[in-house]
């Protein structure tokens, strides 16, 4: 009989703890709502920390307690921002909880990041369906006003002709709209890694054993990426990728991912040699910032990739004595 009342007294204040540390997560939450909503300024940064209260209560304690929180949280956003923040929630929400749940089991770092970038992915691929079909919204039609008035402002503001004929800035259209689930998959990936560097290091004070990543220069992507990359090109070769067929879009998302694996491979292999030499770490980091506007220094680096994962540079340098 004692062992049964101290046992229940135990489970009573277990429970009592997820109840109030939930609460106390609430609050959290709807204060950096509230923040990223009518604050404009720190509007930023209270949206930077949304995911933190999920993540944190869910690597603690387990799913049910968890998915609770999420489904409070629904309302909670819904009172504190009305409907509009009820989807902003879900998405933040899902994605703590998914990166919590991984931490709580222990599982690898980049498993946890790969989670994370999978459940945002998901989540932006609904709701932009949701909202085609609830308010029949037309992507490449908002886009395509929208960049015709910035191009034809900046020629007015500049006293000089439109820097692009009208074909061409049809065509960049036509190709910024058939490669969007391209750029949903690097949107994710991105933003999940800001979410990260910015939420664990405060997680971790909050008694969260969170596993480092594995440094960036030990990156290496399965060789088959490069295989499917000279997949595509010779299929391009043989059946021309025509602009509004499936063929097209298939394409041009496929080679956009491919081609962003194949740079990543390449700038893992920069950090990789220049530790393998010693050199200063910021100048890895400099090559990386300074491809962005130097397309050359990019193709170099996605070459750098090809050949790494084509003939394994980096075990051949490591075999020379």
């Amino acid at each position: 009989m004692p062992n049964c009342s101290v046992n229940e007294r135990s489970v009573k204040l277990e429970k009592t703890r997820i109840i109030t540390e939930g609460a106390m997560m609430l609050a959290i939450f709807a204060i950096l709502l509230a923040v990223s909503i009518y604050v404009p300024i720190v509007s930023i940064i209270g949206a930077l920390f949304l995911l933190l209260p999920f993540l944190v209560y869910s690597s603690k304690y387990p799913p049910g307690p968890a998915f609770s929180l999420l489904a409070v949280s629904l309302l909670l956003a819904f009172l504190v921002g009305g409907i509009v923040s009820v989807p902003v929630a879900i998405m933040y929400g899902t994605t703590g909880l998914i990166m919590g749940t991984l931490i709580r089991r222990q599982s690898d770092g980049w498993i946890v990041y790969m989670g994370g970038s999978i459940a945002f992915l998901l989540n932006m691929i609904v709701q932009y369906a949701a909202a085609v079909w609830l308010f029949d919204i037309s992507f490449a039609d908002e886009f395509s006003s929208t960049f015709k008035q910035s191009v034809a402002e900046t020629s007015r503001m500049l006293g000089q002709e439109a820097p692009y004929t009208g074909e061409e800035i049809n065509t960049l259209i036509s190709y910024i709209t058939a490669i969007l689930p391209a750029i949903f998959v690097v949107v994710a990936f991105v933003t999940v890694l800001l979410l990260r560097t910015a939420n664990y290091p405060i997680a971790k004070r909050l008694g969260v054993k969170v596993k480092p990543l594995q440094p960036f220069r030990t990156v290496r992507l399965p060789r088959t990426i490069l295989w499917y990359y000279l997949l595509f090109m010779v299929g391009a070769i043989f059946v021309k990728p025509a602009p509004g067929t499936s063929w097209y879009d298939i394409y041009v998302n496929m080679m956009f991912i491919l081609q962003a694996c194949l740079y990543i491979q390449g700038l893992s292999f920069v950090f990789f040699y220049a530790h393998s030499k010693r050199w200063p770490k910021a100048i890895p980091v400099l090559a990386a910032l300074l491809s962005i506007p130097l397309i050359p220094l990019l193709y170099l680096i996605r070459l750098l990739g090809i050949i790494d994962l084509g003939f394994d540079l980096r075990q051949r340098m490591q075999k020379k004595p």
